[in-house]
């Protein structure tokens, strides 16, 4: 990838829109959007992102257990208001079903892929 596109593509990752990303790459709008049009950039756009999303949810992944203990003490502190108690409650029980949705979610999408891989085989 030329010097050119692989500051475009830096620049889209870090810019709110197309725009913004063109200007900061100091190229035209038309010109990025011919570099969308390439096929080799898309992907390493999409790599590159997918990247950073990884990266974003395993910070995320790191601060669920002391969220959900501080969520916890607070749930279960006497001295608390109730206000908080129950706050604190509502909270651990929306992000607890949350989660077992998506895990479900992704437990099915497993074996929907493993049902298409032998299907596939066959």
């Amino acid at each position: 990838m030329t010097p050119r596109k692989e500051k475009a593509l830096q620049a889209l990752l870090v810019s709110r829109t197309r725009a913004e990303a063109a200007k900061v790459a100091g190229i035209a709008e038309s010109t990025l959007r011919s570099y969308m049009q390439d096929s080799e950039f898309v992907d390493r756009y999409k790599q590159a992102f997918g990247d950073i999303v990884r990266d974003a949810a395993r910070q995320a992944q790191q601060t669920l257990s002391p969220a959900l203990s501080t969520l916890r003490e607070i749930m279960e502190d006497k001295g608390e208001q109730a206000q908080a108690r129950i706050t604190a409650a509502r909270s651990v029980l929306e992000y607890s079903l949350k989660l077992c949705e998506q895990t479900d979610i992704l437990e099915q999408l497993r074996e929907l892929e493993k049902w298409k891989m032998e299907s596939e085989e066959r």
